[in-house]
């Protein structure tokens, strides 16, 4: 019994081997099944090896081929080689090329701890003497001579006045009630005693702390001086100056403050070169604060 539903087939590789070969195609009853043959065999059999080559082998890829030419011909865009599932990193710069070919072993990073240390920030100027930022350099200030704030040398300011600072502290004026250093007064309190220092401190708008008064003749009023000073350097030891001096030793001759001579030879003593030779200085200003007593001169300087 024949297994085709409509007969066997009269042509192709199950066709009945009784029909004639399709025209055009030569031998192809070579591929009918032998007679004598139990069952059927595969029409394929007789076909030579280089037909199955070409069939099975050449034209797969060639098919293959002609597809992909023709999907990138059509997508121009899709056919790169992300597009087909590969990735590619980044092309090295030139810059990393030539660093890459110029790499030495002593630029390898260095095993001691100093090697991660940040190098520090310049500092940085607008200024001389000031810091300049990320110029790279850094300027010094010139060192300047140390000395204490407001450092003057002494010197006279000139004389007090009494009246205008009577007048500034609302006594009207100044008047002599005796002709010596300590004779003014302000007329509304004649009985108040003048210190001569606070005149001198309004006189030249300066503090009681850098101006002293200085009488050079306690016999007459209008001797004062007001002087600028920065410190007081202390008492003055007349005999210790006198001895110093080579000048002898010293005498009392009198009970206030010009009582004082050296022995020799006999003279009264120089007051301002006493506190300079005392004292190691060369601008000394010597002042008696009490003239009913010479043991009250002082030295400034």
């Amino acid at each position: 019994m024949d297994w085709y539903p409509s007969g066997q087939p009269a042509a192709g590789p199950f066709a009945n081997p009784a029909a004639p070969p399709r025209r055009g195609v030569p031998d192809l009853s070579r591929l009918a099944k032998p007679a004598g043959a139990a069952g059927w065999t595969r029409a394929w059999r007789g076909r030579s090896t280089l037909m199955n080559a070409l069939l099975f082998g050449v034209a797969p890829v060639t098919l293959a081929a002609v597809i992909v030419a023709a999907f990138l011909i059509v997508s121009p865009g899709q056919g790169s080689a992300a597009s087909l599932g590969f990735k590619a990193g980044p092309a090295p710069s030139t810059q990393q090329l030539t660093a890459n070919a110029m790499a030495t072993p002593s630029q390898s990073p260095s095993a001691s701890p100093s090697a991660h240390k940040k190098h520090p920030r310049a500092t940085s100027s607008a200024s001389p003497g000031a810091k300049t930022a990320r110029s790279g350099t850094s300027a010094k200030a010139t060192p300047k001579p140390a000395h204490k704030a407001g450092k003057v040398a002494p010197h006279n300011l000139g004389r007090p006045n009494f009246a205008g600072y009577c007048q500034h502290i609302g006594h009207r004026t100044a008047e002599l009630v005796a002709s010596n250093a300590y004779g003014w007064r302000c007329t509304l309190k004649p009985s108040l005693v003048l210190k001569t220092v606070s005149v001198c401190a309004w006189t030249y708008h300066l503090s009681a702390s850098r101006v002293i008064d200085v009488s050079t003749n306690y016999y007459d009023p209008n001797a004062w001086q007001c002087w600028r000073i920065n410190r007081d350097l202390g008492v003055l030891d007349v005999t210790r100056y006198c001895v110093a001096a080579g000048h002898g030793t010293s005498k009392l001759v009198a009970n206030n403050a010009y009582g004082w001579q050296c022995t020799s030879p006999a003279a009264a003593v120089d007051t301002t070169a006493a506190c300079d030779l005392l004292y190691h200085v060369t601008n000394a200003v010597s002042r008696f604060a009490v003239f009913s007593s010479p043991y009250y001169w002082q030295c400034w300087n």
